[in-house]
């Protein structure tokens, strides 16, 4: 139940923060998964930053560990799913007014969705120079597999800036989308303010919208 209202509350408001992890603050119950596949149940803690080391202990009492994001797999709380994603290009602070794409080595993603395109969840935290502070820019990461590797096709949710660069951001992601012609279409209605939780149900229905 928690990770539905948390979902549904990342595509219904335009006020998402990393706030809404109930592990930024305290230790919660969860598991990690090692590089190996190795998993270990205890408490963990993270804040959502590339350059921020999971916390995770056994129990209350046990000495604290930390792990770099790329010495994991992913980790689990409660019904709340994240996996270890590298490489991606991201929306972040120096889009809106500059139009270029923030680079990712590494981070955890929230996954949403997996079928033949996988969905994800990225919080990333930089300088607002138009509000004059940091602030999170929510970004869905779109997986794909080709020629036996990842692909990845970012889009921003809610990021404050106008309707020409939300424009440019659907440009860049139509070409992803290529072998789905129905789903290009669906995405060139969508504009600024458009729920993009609908947008996530069209591509559940892969394979069906494929040759539409």
């Amino acid at each position: 139940m928690k990770s539905l209202i948390i979902i549904v509350c990342l595509f219904i408001t335009c006020s998402v923060s990393a706030q809404d992890y109930p592990f930024i603050k305290n230790f919660v119950s969860g598991t990690i998964i090692l590089k190996d596949g190795t998993q270990k149940t205890g408490l963990i803690k993270w804040f959502p930053d590339p350059s921020e080391k999971l916390r995770f202990k056994l129990n209350n009492n046990a000495v604290e560990e930390k792990y770099q994001i790329p010495d994991l797999q992913g980790f689990i709380t409660d019904t709340l799913h994240f996996k270890m994603l590298s490489n991606l290009e991201i929306y972040g602070e120096n889009y809106p007014l500059l139009n270029k794409m923030s680079k990712l080595k590494y981070t955890f993603a929230q996954i949403i969705y997996t079928g033949k395109i996988n969905v994800y969840y990225v919080l990333y935290n930089g300088y607002d120079a138009l509000q004059g502070g940091f602030s999170a820019y929510p970004n869905l990461i779109f997986e794909k597999t080709k020629d036996d590797k990842p692909e990845y096709a970012a889009f921003p949710v809610y990021i404050r800036m106008r309707e020409k660069r939300y424009d440019q951001a659907k440009e860049r992601l139509l070409p992803f989308f290529s072998e789905y012609p129905a789903i290009q279409e669906k995405l060139k209605t969508f504009n600024r303010a458009t729920n993009m939780l609908s947008f996530v149900d069209f591509i559940k229905q892969i394979p069906e919208v494929k040759n539409e």
